[in-house]
């Protein structure tokens, strides 16, 4: 682990280009000594707050854009995107990019633990800052909240399901800074790494008051951490817990929003339905980069990677309006008559006029759904009331008299609907022990396509549809449940550095 724990907080070294907000206009905690960065709980908020920015808009390439980078993989690798030929997770779309330890691989592992050192310090040392206790208080929950994240976060992406193998290798745990001289930890199993993301998350909900108000919905309050909790309950299988923490939160917040704002663009975190997200401003904008990718129907976006499989359409029903935003289309801003492909454009997120769009990480449609699975696995008869909630808000048909498996694939089939692109897809296909389908679409017949052009005058052509080019792993084995083309790994790097990574569980037998 020596290698990626350089001890002063490099990640505070991004606060003073962050200003989504007024209250992040402050120096770096580098520009005052070491002796100085937890002085007072200004200045240790500032770690904090640098640690975060550090972690959503830092890039390795354009291919990589912070945090998000690691949502946008996992989609990418599920069964319902479809990545077009064009630079930006297409190796991911063919299995090639994580399983090769490099890029978005190498970038999420070193954020993780840049990110859990920062916050390490915050949690030793702010209760010695200067500063009223409830400030202290805040901050050290909010500290824990981002630590259980990254935990969380390396639980469900580094190993299989916890039921298949709770002792299987997953990452190491550090609780206290780390500098260059620290030895390295052994990996922690997949059920030890879940443990210790719920208990900082546990921690965060005693420390962060019920009162607080946050200034920006970067910053992680009561809301976010109940909401972290359900996730990361659900993912390990605490059926209890995922409920009533997915319960309490919904009986704070139960907002879901109406068409109008579901087709504004998936890109403004004052969406009363967002619990949690990173603002963009032109400025502050190296996140936005990722909505080159998401959004496939505006002239300013450049690559229109994440397309949809044209089957995902026929899973919406007709008065489901969602339904209405998933259409065939050529490049935005293209000559239809010399493009050779129209792709299924899934018009859910799209750049503001300025080019910047904010990064959605959490909202009550996802809690609804944590709700209702875990009340599935429960037998709690209110599930497919909860479900259907959902579905009601999106003018999708009801289910009703389902339960048991039927039940469970009505809400997994529902989670792919409404998080389509939020990085949700490949977790879930891990957690549930599934495996990624895709099926080829028949390019004969073309589609009769129809658009005006720049005079208004109607044209209709026949084009070729795209659908999934890829339809096995690399190494032309079929896609299967486990398999370890899904995971994220440990990069080379780590091992090298380690020695004593795989003392407690042994490096998983399949590489």
């Amino acid at each position: 682990m020596k290698k990626f724990f350089k001890y002063i907080l490099v990640g505070a070294l991004a606060v003073s280009s962050f200003s989504a907000c007024s209250d992040l206009d402050t120096n770096p905690t580098t520009a005052v000594d070491a002796g100085s960065v937890f002085s007072t709980t200004g200045n240790t908020e500032k770690v904090l707050i640098g640690a975060w920015s550090y972690l959503m808009e830092t890039f390795n390439s354009y291919a990589n854009p912070g945090y998000g980078a690691m949502l946008r993989a996992g989609d990418a690798m599920s069964s319902d995107v479809v990545v077009n030929t064009k630079y930006g997770f297409r190796d991911h779309y063919a299995f090639t990019a994580i399983y090769g330890k490099g890029g978005t691989n190498t970038l999420s592992w070193l954020l993780a633990y840049r990110i859990i050192n920062n916050v390490n310090g915050v949690i030793k040392y702010v209760d010695a800052s200067t500063g009223t206790q409830e400030d202290k208080n805040r901050i050290k929950g909010q500290a824990y909240a981002l630590r259980g994240f990254m935990y969380l976060h390396l639980a469900s992406n580094y190993s299989f399901a916890i039921d298949k193998d709770p002792d299987a290798v997953c990452a190491p745990i550090y609780t206290e800074p780390s500098d260059a001289s620290t030895v390295g930890r052994p990996a922690a199993s997949v059920s030890e790494v879940y443990a210790q993301s719920i208990r900082d998350l546990e921690e965060a909900l005693k420390l962060i008051p019920e009162n607080y108000n946050r200034t920006s919905k970067y910053k992680v309050d009561t809301q976010v951490v109940l909401g972290l909790l359900s996730r990361a309950t659900l993912y390990s299988r605490d059926w209890e817990k995922a409920r009533t923490y997915s319960e309490a939160l919904l009986d704070k917040n139960d907002y879901l929003m109406n068409e109008s704002e579901y087709n504004a663009g998936f890109n403004n975190v004052v969406n009363k339905e967002w619990i949690w997200g990173h603002p963009q401003t032109p400025e502050q904008s190296n996140a936005s980069y990722q909505f080159h990718y998401l959004d496939v129907t505006k002239d300013g976006s450049y690559y229109y990677s994440f397309n949809a499989d044209p089957y995902f359409r026929t899973l919406f029903n007709d008065g489901d309006y969602r339904k209405k935003m998933i259409f065939w289309a050529t490049d935005p801003g293209k000559n239809p008559s010399e493009e050779a492909f129209v792709w299924m454009r899934y018009a859910k997120f799209k750049f503001r006029d300025n080019l910047t769009a904010d990064i959605v990480l959490m909202r009550t449609s996802e809690i609804y759904l944590i709700n209702a699975e875990a009340k599935a696995r429960l037998e709690d008869e209110t599930a497919i009331t909860r479900l259907n909630e959902l579905k009601t808000a999106r003018g999708a048909d009801n289910v009703s008299g389902l339960e048991g498996q039927d039940l469970l694939d009505a809400i997994w089939l529902e989670r792919r609907k409404e998080l389509f692109g939020e990085g949700f897809a490949l977790v879930d296909i891990i957690r549930n022990q599934q495996t990624v389908v895709r099926k080829e679409y028949p390019q004969k017949p073309k589609i009769d396509y129809t658009y005006k052009d720049n005079d208004g005058v109607e044209h209709t052509i026949p084009i070729t549809p795209q659908g999934h080019r890829i339809f096995n792993f690399p190494d032309k084995s079929d896609f299967v449940p486990n398999s370890k083309y899904y995971l994220f790994r440990i990069p080379n790097s780590e091992e090298l550095a380690n020695e004593n990574l795989y003392n407690d569980h042994p490096k998983l037998s399949i590489y």
